[in-house]
């Protein structure tokens, strides 16, 4: 893998580590929906590792969709797992979670459980571990490390 490529992807995939690091942190301390937003963020951040790792264009990585990402990510990497679920379960977050014009009513802090929180957490979590099984079957544990090599 290119330098400046594996550089990029770790500078990703590691923010999006704290950033799943944070979710649990707000989920404990009864910040759900700030936590399903930082879940959301985790996953956006680790998907858009692999695409810097892919040398993904740049018009590619300007995307907030999971979904799209994870698209992307399966035509590149045939056989790669199927993670479509939790994206689609993460892209419900981007929004309402954050803006209370996302919600019919009320505030994010009053709709987002800790249920739903715990759920957007696996969903990231699931999203994370296949991104970090991808490098480690490439030997680029520097990435999950957080070694710029």
């Amino acid at each position: 893998m290119q330098e400046k490529r594996r550089a990029e992807a770790t500078r990703w995939f590691q923010q999006a580590l704290h950033d799943l690091k944070a979710a649990r942190w707000n989920i404990e301390g009864g910040f759900h929906s700030t936590a399903c937003f930082l879940a959301q963020q985790g996953a956006e951040k680790a998907l858009k590792s692999l695409m810097y790792s892919q040398g993904a264009r740049k018009t590619a990585l300007m995307t907030h969709s999971l979904v799209e990402m994870t698209q992307e990510a399966q035509k590149s990497k045939p056989g790669f797992p199927s993670i479509l679920n939790q994206a689609r379960e993460l892209d419900l977050h981007y929004i309402p979670s954050r803006y209370p014009n996302g919600l019919p009513s009320g505030y994010p802090h009053q709709f987002y459980t800790q249920d739903v929180a715990e759920r957007a957490l696996a969903a990231a979590s699931d999203i994370l571990n296949a991104i970090r099984t991808h490098y480690e079957e490439l030997g680029e544990t520097g990435i999950i490390a957080g070694q710029q090599e």
